[in-house]
């Protein structure tokens, strides 16, 4: 099983992530300076290598662009989890890190 996540702002908060995933076999990917266009074939190209490789999660700081989810979406088949920190945002959640860390550990169960 593989898991593509992609988190919207919080540049503390993706770090705390980041931290917790180290030493698991994960690919970090960041859009931070990306227009629309070159986010959305960077994140592409991201998932396409990631679900060739050995690595089991792929975190993502990306724009939350909605139609970049929407298309990547449609093009790939992993499972693609999108968080936000911003309250205005379609994805947003009051508690991303806990759904994060929920969703570390239902992968984990998956997995074994």
């Amino acid at each position: 099983m593989k898991v593509v996540m992609l988190v919207e702002d919080s540049v503390s908060e993706f770090g705390e992530m980041e931290d917790i995933l180290k030493g698991r076999k994960t690919l970090f990917v960041n859009t931070e300076n990306c227009d629309e266009a070159e986010e959305y074939a960077f994140l592409s190209d991201s998932i396409t290598y990631f679900t060739q490789s050995d690595n089991e999660i792929m975190l993502a700081k990306f724009s939350g662009r909605e139609s970049i989810v929407n298309n990547l979406g449609g093009e790939h088949s992993e499972m693609i989890v999108t968080l936000s920190y911003n309250k205005n945002s379609k994805y947003y959640n009051e508690k991303p890190k806990t759904v994060f860390l929920d969703l570390i550990e239902i992968f984990d169960k998956e997995t074994i």
